[in-house]
């Protein structure tokens, strides 16, 4: 059996090939494009069978995905390492503190001598596309809601009423009153066919009294009067506008490839399709995880345990892994809560033994990555049973 430790750079990759028994068989560099993923190709074949060849990656986001996807198509195997865990075993392996690309290849080659190499995943391709694609949202989610703040801002200081008069919330309604009329002065003056346009675009939820009151509002302003404020404005509606139509190009798309999985994620009660999708892309094949525990400590709920003699100490959640899966299970909780009974049950429980409300929400969370898990590891649909 061979080891093949690799650390990806963004131009190129070293590479470290020892035995199992950490007998140095060979180490060079190779460039991140097709000639250099052709000699190490000629390497490995000169290594023999690719069932006698382990070979193992850091987590470095995309720069290795080429890599990947080139490997796995050949019929390679490899395994991904957090950064993390490489640097601990790196640190608890020497006492000097050298950090190079040659060093980290040849720590994640031995790594691979320490680990269940089966138990984890066996092709690139998990969902690849779709992982990219809820990233993506997020991102643009994200944006959007700095352009949010942005109006808000803007807002405060031009027309300090108008949000509080849509109870908060900057929607449609909201927008296209913005965009349409552009000022408070023209807000001031719209018209009976005005309110008409508005009650046609926005399905009638502005009724004909609130639309006096906005008016109104709009009239007695303590806002500042600036058509630089006013430009302003149109220029972050502008950007809110795009970053809305995006992100429903990507739903659209995200819902197409995950209704191409076999994922029985979608029968758990109150889980929306893309939250969904983000949790199967962001985990990608549950059977990486042999345990309900890896899978948590993955999402980030692992609890830091420090003992010590007679004492032992929890502390706050770990946090590693992936945020966007956290943020994801998190966002889910309150609706778990909701809409399945034993998490009702269980969230109380943890209340009622004095836990602040975060702090039984994380239960509820490790509570569900055990259903999930238990789900898609055994490919069966939800019930009842499952999260008693």
């Amino acid at each position: 059996m061979y080891h093949i430790g690799i650390d990806i750079s963004k131009f190129k990759h070293n590479c470290f090939i020892a035995t199992e028994a950490h007998v140095k068989v060979k180490e060079f560099i190779f460039d991140n494009n097709a000639s250099g993923f052709n000699e190490l190709l000629d390497s490995l074949k000169s290594l023999g069978d690719p069932g006698e060849i382990k070979i193992g990656f850091e987590s470095t986001g995309h720069y290795g995905t080429n890599l990947k996807q080139y490997l796995s198509n050949l019929g390679y195997t490899y395994v991904e390492f957090n950064a993390y865990l490489t640097h601990m075993f790196s640190k608890a392996s020497s006492l000097r503190k050298t950090k190079t690309d040659r060093v980290d290849a040849k720590v994640i080659s031995s790594m691979l001598g320490s680990v269940d190499y089966e138990t984890l995943h066996t092709k690139f391709y998990h969902n690849n596309v779709l992982k990219e694609l809820v990233r993506q949202r997020y991102a643009y989610l994200q944006s959007r809601s700095k352009e949010l703040v942005k109006l808000t801002n803007l807002l405060d200081k031009t027309f300090p009423e108008y949000k509080p008069f849509f109870k908060g919330q900057l929607g449609n309604t909201a927008l296209f009153i913005l965009k349409r009329f552009k000022s408070k002065a023209r807000i001031a003056k719209m018209t009976i066919k005005d309110f008409e346009l508005i009650r046609s675009k926005t399905k009638g939820k502005l009724t004909y009294p609130r639309f006096n009151q906005l008016k109104m509002l709009a009239r007695n302003s303590i806002g500042l009067d600036d058509k630089v404020y006013d430009l302003l404005i149109q220029t972050v509606i502008s950007s809110i506008k795009y970053f809305t139509e995006t992100l429903e190009v990507l739903d659209q798309e995200i819902v197409n490839l995950f209704s191409q999985t076999d994922s029985k994620l979608l029968t758990i009660p109150g889980l929306g399709i893309i939250t969904a999708a983000t949790i199967y892309a962001e985990v990608g094949d549950f059977k990486n995880f042999s345990s309900p525990a890896k899978l948590i400590a993955f999402a980030g709920f692992d609890v830091r345990i420090i003992q010590s003699g007679t004492q032992e100490h929890y502390g706050k959640l770990v946090k590693h892994g992936s945020p966007l899966l956290r943020s994801s299970i998190w966002t889910y909780a309150l609706p778990a809560v909701r809409f399945i009974p034993t998490m009702n049950d269980y969230y109380h429980k943890k209340r009622d033994q004095g836990k602040h409300h975060k702090v039984a929400l994380a239960h509820v969370c490790r509570k569900l990555i055990r259903m999930m898990h238990y789900i898609e590891f055994n490919n069966v649909s939800y019930n009842p049973n499952l999260s008693r």
